[in-house]
């Protein structure tokens, strides 16, 4: 591969040569989505450059100055390194990468003597740099589980795969125990890993003892606008845990996690959107779940995601569930939405069928399919209750096929997007078009720049920002709040995700506000008249359906 890289031609080597960084990422951006076969062979070269180039020796990381505790640049340097190695799949490696990291820390902080009085005072000076490393591990561990995936099936641990997580929980606990009180937690780091070494000594069940799993939510009269999603009555807001993904979003301690659900819980927002692939979301929803004394009040949706070929069979299909069940601590899942990759592969029907029989699943979803092939599993007489989508201002294409199955059928959509992460927001009004990757950008802010620009461009989007914030002003609402009530005005929504980076930033009080006003019919013309102007139509039939992006 490196062979045939030598040879690139000479004017292509002229683009890449004079190209500003920004315009590469764009451009890459461009060629890789949606071409798996280009995605992987880019992982490929991109994991064989990293391995190439790692250090030897590994550099020094931190510093005393007369000024205190200091990280080295090389630090972040290979904190870049182990990040880009988890992009690639390379979860074992990134975790050794992790581990040389909390190992020199740890080192770092035993030489300078951990129990010196001012050490926690002089900590705080690298606090900040080094809290990251906590989602860091989480984000490696989720890489971890997707490359223990070989043909479908999870293989197990190699010895030294196994001796790379112990160590790195003994190097986390060790750091944990002392720099607690200086406020950097690792607690999430060595849960997940642990949660990983548990799994390969197959013990699935959580222990009890402090923590009691949950038994199931039961419906109460919602405070809030509510709708009926299967045999639960669920808020119109869900949570959404996605941000759990990344660190890009921030990272917060576990402490401050639970406190922020415990808020949103008593403000009546009590139905969560996670995942499999969510980090370390399910694990954390669930801890802090079975620890409150209303749990049964608490509503849980996550997902089983198929990405790759598997054989589907009873116990396969029971196994995957058992896996959820453990991760969210609870003896049933509320909703559990089903999402399948290869639609050439047709044991989706079968698989479906099988989450809908288990008895631990009390409302079978769908997330990301498209029209013809959620109509294939109603018409085999499965009874789905839900479909997760994108659906906006800008991403209308719900509306072209999708919204009249769900009527017929009862399906009620559950929205993602729906603020264009992020972009549907005052903050923006009266803004130049920002760059794919300005400084606060984060992922989600370059995939729904990329959508506005298709869906009519920057201009457009100033116009119907206008438009949202005279509106907002007419209700006392903010322009978030007025792009969530359109879609909300829907009846074949059921309710909106909206994403919350809990312990890092909490926006309760104004999501809410939703539930405040209703758009009149002469705000919705408002909002139409930019919307005939955007290239709707066109996207729909550029993008295809609902979740055609993903495949």
């Amino acid at each position: 591969m490196a062979a045939k890289a030598g040879h690139t031609n000479m004017m292509t080597d002229t683009i890449i040569a004079n190209l500003p960084p920004e315009a590469l990422r764009s451009t890459l951006r461009g060629l890789l989505g949606g071409n798996a076969p280009l995605t992987a062979k880019f992982n490929s070269i991109v994991s064989d450059y990293l391995i190439s180039t790692k250090p030897t020796p590994f550099p020094e990381l931190f510093v005393v100055t007369d000024a205190g505790f200091r990280t080295l640049p090389a630090l972040q340097e290979q904190m870049i390194r182990y990040r880009c190695l988890m992009g690639c799949g390379k979860g074992v490696e990134s975790l050794c990468e992790v581990l040389n990291v909390v190992a020199q820390l740890k080192e770092f902080g035993e030489n300078l003597g951990w129990e010196d009085a001012g050490i926690m005072e002089k900590l705080a000076d690298i606090g900040g740099e080094i809290a990251g490393i906590d989602g860091d591990v989480v984000q490696a561990v989720t890489a971890v589980h997707k490359e223990l995936i070989v043909d479908g099936e999870t293989r197990a641990m190699e010895d030294v795969e196994i001796d790379i997580a112990v160590n790195l929980v003994k190097a986390l606990r060790s750091c944990q125990d002392k720099l607690e009180g200086g406020g950097v937690s690792f607690e999430r780091a060595v849960q997940s890993v642990e949660t990983l070494l548990k799994s390969q000594r197959n013990e699935q069940n959580i222990d009890r003892s402090s923590n009691p799993r949950s038994t199931g939510f039961k419906s109460t009269v919602s405070k809030l606008e509510a709708f009926k999603l299967g045999d639960a009555q669920v808020p119109r807001i869900f949570c959404g845990l996605w941000q759990f993904s990344s660190p890009a979003w921030g990272t917060a301690t576990k402490e401050k996690i639970h406190a922020d659900f415990r808020k949103h819980v008593d403000a009546g927002l009590i139905a969560y959107d996670m995942a499999d692939h969510y980090g370390d979301a399910e694990a954390t929803f669930g801890g802090f779940r079975s620890s409150q004394a209303d749990s049964a009040s608490i509503f849980c949706a996550t997902k089983w995601c198929v990405f790759n070929h598997i054989q589907v069979s009873k116990d396969l299909v029971d196994s995957s569930i058992n896996e959820r069940l453990s991760a969210i601590n609870a003896t049933e899942v509320e909703l559990l939405q089903f999402h399948w990759q290869d639609y050439d592969d047709h044991q989706y029907v079968e698989a479906a069928k099988l989450i809908e029989a288990n008895p631990h699943v009390r409302n079978l979803g769908l997330c990301n399919f498209d029209t013809v092939h959620m109509n294939e599993m109603l018409d085999s007489g499965m009874k789905v209750v839900s479909n997760q989508v994108q659906f906006s201002l800008i991403d209308l294409r719900p509306t072209f096929l999708m919204a009249e199955s769900c009527r017929k059928h009862g399906v009620k959509l559950l929205t993602y997007g729906s603020l264009c992460g992020g972009f549907l927001a005052e903050k923006w009004f009266g803004k130049s078009m920002p760059g794919l990757f300005d400084k606060d950008m984060t992922p989600s802010h370059r995939k729904y720049l990329e959508m506005i620009t298709i869906w009519g461009g920057w201009p457009l989007f100033q116009e119907l920002l206008a438009v949202l914030r005279a509106l907002g002003q007419k209700y006392k609402v903010t322009v978030s709040n007025v792009a969530v009530r359109w879609i909300l005005d829907h009846d074949f929504v059921g309710a909106v995700i909206v994403g919350s980076r809990m312990g890092i930033s909490e926006h309760i009080e104004e999501n809410l506000k939703v539930f405040s006003f209703g758009l009149e019919k002469d705000d919705q013309e408002l909002i139409g008249q930019v919307l005939e102007r955007s290239n709707a139509k066109e996207v729909f039939e550029a993008m295809g359906d609902c979740g055609a992006e993903y495949r």
